[in-house]
């Protein structure tokens, strides 16, 4: 019986609507009285209904999930972003579907390519271009958006994002103050990505005469990287000035770390390390060195709990409000 029962068949067992249904299965329970609501879970039970989603969202249509698009799950960054924002979408009866771009522009145009032919009621977007107009000729249907970690400049869509240039600066100045006069800074690629380039502007304003080394994110641990910045550390050293390795992501400086013991960089008081950290990890092997503390759950949290009120309230559009979530330096 279980595969022929339908909704209007739970709907009228219990002498009640199909939209009353509808609210029971999809957990608003406060829409009704307790007295309903048992009745209709007692029939439910009795009949083994299972209600076919495919159908409720074409009654409905909402789909109660949101696609979670990351630049790159390998980044704790973006695991830790993906958690806040499952765990705040479940209090609103909302699921998460995570999807990874790897670093790439044609996996991340291929995954807004999907969604855009699917029935998601939002999206949480880490994007890895600079571009709005790449993100709105690929995704169409007007679904509620929030962009994480990334300014697009543009109006069209709220985003959460760190307080780069200023904890940047911040950070910067700590250092040359305590006269560290040479900076090599350690990123990915830093143009098309606004985190980055915020980051790089804000260590500008202190070290004008950034030495910058940027790494292909498909070989991080080429050798070739290793013997750059050894030239650049050796060609300081011979000047007899201190100097800093700024790195722009927490995964970069965990590449780097056997480097720095092998070169026995951690226990020469004329070089330190900081970084834009994401977890505990970073503190743990180097709890002597100051870092950039961001909080990708709470990021992540933040963008998840916008979204939700967004599907909640159907007239509610975006303002294009950025939403700071301040990273401490310390």
């Amino acid at each position: 019986m279980s595969d022929q029962i339908t909704i209007h068949d739970v709907a009228k067992m219990a002498g009640v609507s199909i939209a009353t249904v509808s609210r029971f299965l999809n957990g608003q329970l406060n829409r009704m009285s307790k007295k309903t609501a048992d009745r209709i879970a007692k029939i439910i039970q009795e009949t083994n209904y299972v209600s076919n989603a495919s159908a409720r969202q074409l009654v409905t249509r909402n789909s109660g999930i949101v696609a979670v698009v990351a630049a790159d799950i390998d980044d704790y960054f973006s695991t830790e972003f993906f958690k806040g924002a499952s765990s705040v979408l479940e209090q609103h009866h909302l699921n998460a579907v995570l999807f990874d771009s790897n670093s790439r522009l044609n996996r991340e145009k291929q995954n807004l390519k999907f969604i855009n032919q699917q029935t998601f009621d939002g999206m949480i977007l880490q994007p890895l271009t600079d571009k709005s107009q790449f993100v709105k000729e690929l995704v169409r249907r007007p679904i509620k958006t929030v962009i994480l970690d990334r300014d697009l400049h543009d109006d069209s869509w709220d985003s959460v994002q760190t307080n780069n240039f200023q904890a940047a600066r911040e950070a910067s100045l700590y250092f040359y103050k305590n006269s560290f006069t040479k900076i090599i800074v350690i990123s990915e690629p830093v143009a098309g990505i606004s985190t980055r380039q915020e980051r790089l502007k804000g260590i500008q304003t202190v070290y004008p005469n950034v030495q910058l080394i940027e790494i292909d994110n498909d070989r991080p641990f080429l050798k070739k990287n290793y013997e750059k910045v050894s030239n650049l550390l050796k060609k300081n050293q011979v000047k007899g000035e201190k100097t800093l390795f700024f790195f722009l992501k927490e995964r970069l400086l965990l590449n780097f770390f056997s480097f720095f013991l092998q070169e026995g960089i951690l226990r020469n008081k004329d070089l330190s390390i900081t970084a834009f950290s994401d977890t505990q990890i970073v503190k743990g092997l180097l709890p002597d060195f100051k870092m950039i503390k961001q909080d990708p759950f709470l990021l992540g949290a933040t963008a998840a709990e916008i979204i939700a009120n967004q599907i909640s309230d159907k007239s509610a559009t975006s303002q294009g409000e950025k939403f700071i979530v301040p990273a401490h330096f310390g």
